[in-house]
């Protein structure tokens, strides 16, 4: 009488914990966002409240509808602080607000992933607001800069706009 081979043994045990106690929905996307940060010199700031439509490098309702008009929210925890964003679309043109609480002085760079990387910067006014009043549609990221002689800047993990 034959037993199961040892493939199906494997296949057996996956299934049953993926049953018992089955992975965290972003646990792909969270590992490929530190992997891709340690390339970077920078430490990561942490998502903590975001639309879903919006939050992934490859929102698929983006891709599916790249003209897709609205607004959306991002919040980042970081050392000490809290960055709040809006992003607002309306046809093609798109704007990010953002606030960082308490309030400090940053320099705050946009950079834009898609196949011309572009970069613009401003900086956090006293009250903690910050915007980039005409922003690149896509995949982008932000650096926080507080202290320019700091090796290690502050970066979110990549969002689409």
């Amino acid at each position: 009488m034959a037993g199961p081979d040892d493939d199906e043994l494997l296949d057996a045990i996956a299934a049953l914990w993926e049953k018992l106690d089955p992975p965290p929905d972003d646990l792909a996307e969270g590992v490929l966002a530190r992997i891709e940060t340690n390339d970077l010199d920078a430490e990561l700031l942490t998502l903590v409240e975001w639309d879903k439509e919006l939050s992934g490098v490859r929102s698929v309702a983006m891709l599916r509808a790249p003209d897709e008009v609205g607004t959306w929210s991002l919040e980042y925890l970081g050392p000490g602080f809290r960055v709040q964003l809006r992003i607002s679309r309306s046809q093609r043109q798109a704007r990010l607000d953002g606030w960082v609480v308490p309030a400090q002085p940053m320099t705050v760079f946009l950079t834009s992933m898609g196949a011309k990387p572009t970069t613009d910067e401003t900086q956090v006014g006293e009250s903690g607001r910050f915007e980039f009043p005409v922003t690149p549609t896509g995949a982008c990221r932000l650096t926080f800069v507080s202290d320019p002689s700091s090796t290690r800047p502050l970066v979110t993990p990549p969002f689409w706009i």
